[in-house]
């Protein structure tokens, strides 16, 4: 990124879902027998007006408050995603509900759930059916023999 003095950004912390902004307050430019070597120094906007080196400032760091707020917003789907898929999960082991396919992009605003139904029927006609008993068993059972056993 470009610095130049008395311009204002805007850091995302690492660490915090913060936005500090910083303006750049000094150009250090140093000669050495390596080479220039330049850095630039931020003041940070506390009551000490702190002064530090911008490469030890660690974040994400923008200037333009478009692409830091579609930063933030692409951010914050991410984390809202990753929660509703943790919940998804813990409902599918706490209630057996086991029917989570993933995720359908309806809208930039929200993912949407994509869910599919099970079904104990398989799709092929066959005189064999599945009868769930709960707790995840299945038991297949021969149409003709529930038949017998209702004449009884």
């Amino acid at each position: 990124m470009k610095y130049k003095v008395g311009q204002v950004f805007y850091l995302v912390g690492s660490e915090t879902a913060k936005v500090i902004p910083f303006m750049i307050v000094e150009e250090v430019i140093r000669t050495t027998l390596s080479g220039v070597e330049r850095t630039f120094i931020a003041e940070l906007p506390d009551n000490k007006k702190t002064k530090i080196d911008v490469a030890k400032l660690k974040g994400n760091t923008f200037d333009n408050l478009e692409e830091l707020r579609s930063h933030m917003f692409e951010n914050a789907r991410q984390a809202i995603g990753v929660m509703i898929d943790q919940a998804l999960h813990l409902s599918d082991a706490a209630f057996d509900t086991n029917f989570l396919t993933g995720y359908e992009e309806e809208s930039e605003e929200a993912p949407v759930v994509k869910r599919e139904e099970r079904s104990v029927q398989s799709g092929e006609k066959s005189d064999k059916v599945s009868v769930d008993l709960g707790n995840g068993v299945i038991a297949k059972i021969n149409v003709k023999d529930l038949e017998k056993v209702s004449q009884l």
